[in-house]
C-alpha cells in the first residue's frame, strides 16, 4: 500500500457540509440526460419529444462511435430535445412516469471471471455505463479500441464540501467488488484505488486492487495528481478512471439485469437549510432533490463543487459526473469601495484579509470574483496549490502562443481543467488556468 502524504494545495474554509445522514428524495418528477457533460460528444438521437421510454431505454448514440450508448435512468415520457446555439443538442428531459426497465442478463462473479476483455467491453457498451469511464490524457469518455497501462479510482474526497464515497456507497460494498472484477478483464495493468484515512476502512476487504492512501489538501483527490504520483502518464500512454459510485453501477448492472437508475447525492452549501445526503434518481431535476425553495437571483446553484462544478439552477439538472448540489450566496451588485473591507467574512489565499488570523473559520462567500481580468502578474505562488511537477504559467504560456513540443515537455498530457482550478482561485489577475488548459487540450487532440 503506497502512502502519499502531499503537502501543496489548499482546503477552501467553506461552511455548509452535508450531515451524515441519508434520505430518500420525496418525489422524482423529471430527469435528464445531457449531452453536454460528454466533452467532445456529437450525439445522435434515437428518441424525440413524445416518445415512451422505460429505465435503460437508449436515448441517443455517439454520432463517431455508434457503439456507444446512452441509456434512460428512469421511465417516463421525453417531454424535450432541448438544443442551443446551432442546434447543438444540450439535453433529453424525460418526465418520470413508473418505473419499467428494460431486463438484460444477468451474471454472478464466477461468470464475470471467466470474461474475455472483448466480453467486458461489449457488456460495458452494450449497458450503457461505458460513458462512466474516462481517460487521461485529455479527460473525455475511454478510447473503446484503446488497452489502458492502468485504471485509476479515487475514494479521496478532498474538493470543497466533497460527497464523501463511503456515505455514497453505504450497503454497496458487493457490487463495487463484481465491479472491479470486470474491470479487471480491461487492463492488462493494476486496477489503483486511493484512499484517504476516512475512506480506507469501507474499502479495505476489497480484492484485485492496489490500495494508496493519500493525505493532504486539496487537490489530493484528484484522478490527475494520484495519477501523477503513483504511475505517471507518458505519450501515447493512457489511464482509464472512473468514481467509486461508478464501479458500483456497473456491479449492480451484473447483478441486477437492469440499468442502475437510483443515485446519491449530498446536499451541501451555506444557502441550504437542510444540508444530508440524498438518494434520488442519475440526472435528477435539482428541486426535486432540495427541500429549500431556491432564489436564482441571490443564490447560486452549482452541479458539483464550487471549483468545477457548473452553474445550474432550481429548474437545472445534476450532471451526469456529479455527486453534489451546492447553493452559496449570489452576488447582488458591486460593492462600494469593496477592496477596503476588513473581510472578517471574506476568504482569501492572500493575507488580505482579517480572516486570515482565523484560518480554520467556515466562511460562507459570495460568487464575489473580487476584480476582473487583467494583466497577468507571475507571482510564483501557483506552484504552492499544485502538488504535481508542473509549471503551471509556463504550460499556460505554452497553449497560448500553440508552441506543441513545450506543451508536451511542461506535461499536457498529466493534467486537467479541475487540476488547475485552486490556480484560478487564488490569482490576482483573475485568470483562468481552467479554459486555457482546455484549450490546450483541444490543441493536442487536434493534432493527433
Amino acid at each position: 500500500m503506497g502512502v502519499f502524504k502531499l503537502k501543496k494545495g489548499y482546503d477552501i474554509p467553506l461552511q455548509g457540509s452535508a450531515e451524515r445522514r441519508v434520505e430518500k428524495a420525496p418525489k422524482t418528477t423529471a430527469v435528464a440526460v445531457q449531452p453536454i457533460d460528454f466533452r467532445g460528444l456529437r450525439p445522435a438521437m434515437k428518441v424525440e419529444a413524445g416518445d415512451k421510454v422505460s429505465r435503460g431505454s437508449i436515448l441517443f448514440v455517439d454520432k463517431q462511435k455508434p457503439e456507444i450508448l446512452f441509456r434512460s435512468p428512469a421511465a417516463g415520457t421525453v417531454r424535450e430535445v432541448v438544443r442551443g446555439e446551432r442546434r447543438v443538442i444540450q439535453r433529453v428531459i424525460i418526465d418520470v412516469a413508473g418505473d419499467t426497465a428494460e431486463k438484460f442478463d444477468s451474471y454472478t462473479a464466477d461468470q464475470v471471471n471467466a470474461f474475455s476483455t472483448s466480453q467486458a467491453k461489449e457488456l460495458l457498451l452494450n449497458s450503457g455505463l461505458w460513458p462512466a469511464i474516462r481517460q487521461r490524457p485529455f479527460s473525455k469518455i475511454a478510447d473503446v479500441e484503446a488497452s489502458p497501462k492502468a485504471i485509476i479510482i479515487s475514494a479521496v474526497d478532498s474538493a470543497p464540501l466533497q460527497a464523501e464515497s463511503d456515505i455514497l456507497l453505504d450497503g454497496q460494498e458487493k457490487t463495487f467488488q463484481l465491479g472491479i472484477q470486470l474491470l479487471s478483464k480491461l487492463t492488462e495493468g493494476k486496477i489503483h484505488l486511493s484512499v484517504s484515512e476516512k475512506t480506507k476502512a469501507f474499502f479495505s476487504n476489497i480484492s484485485g486492487v492496489e490500495l494508496h492512501e493519500f493525505s493532504g489538501p486539496h487537490p489530493a483527490g484528484n484522478v490527475g495528481v494520484q495519477i501523477h504520483h503513483i504511475d505517471r502518464i507518458q505519450a501515447p500512454e493512457k489511464v482509464w478512471y472512473l468514481s467509486p459510485r461508478h464501479v458500483s453501477q456497473l456491479g449492480s448492472f451484473l447483478s441486477t439485469g437492469e440499468y442502475p437508475g437510483s443515485k446519491t447525492y449530498a446536499l451541501t452549501g451555506s444557502e441550504l437549510e437542510k444540508r444530508y445526503y440524498v438518494i434520488g434518481t442519475e440526472g435528477a431535476l435539482v428541486s426535486d432533490l432540495v427541500s429549500t425553495t431556491l432564489q436564482n437571483n441571490t443564490q447560486r446553484v452549482i452541479s458539483g463543487n464550487v471549483l468545477t462544478g457548473a452553474k445550474s439552477s432550481s429548474l437545472g439538472f445534476v450532471g451526469f459526473y456529479d455527486d453534489m448540489i451546492t447553493v452559496v450566496p449570489e452576488l447582488e451588485g458591486r460593492r462600494f469601495f469593496g477592496w477596503l473591507r476588513l473581510g472578517l467574512q471574506a476568504n482569501s489565499f492572500w493575507p488580505m484579509f482579517l480572516s486570515k488570523l482565523t484560518p480554520k473559520k467556515k466562511l460562507a462567500p459570495t460568487t464575489d470574483m473580487n476584480g476582473e481580468e487583467r494583466a497577468f502578474v507571475s507571482t510564483g505562488e501557483y506552484e504552492k496549490v499544485l502538488p504535481m511537477d508542473v509549471l503551471p504559467v509556463h504550460l499556460c504560456k505554452a497553449i497560448l502562443v500553440e508552441d506543441i513540443e513545450l506543451m508536451e515537455q511542461l506535461g499536457i498530457y498529466e493534467v486537467a481543467a479541475e487540476d488547475l482550478a485552486l490556480c484560478s482561485y487564488i490569482c490576482p489577475s483573475k485568470i483562468e488556468f481552467g479554459d486555457i488548459i482546455q484549450k490546450g487540450i483541444e490543441t493536442m487532440e487536434k493534432e493527433g
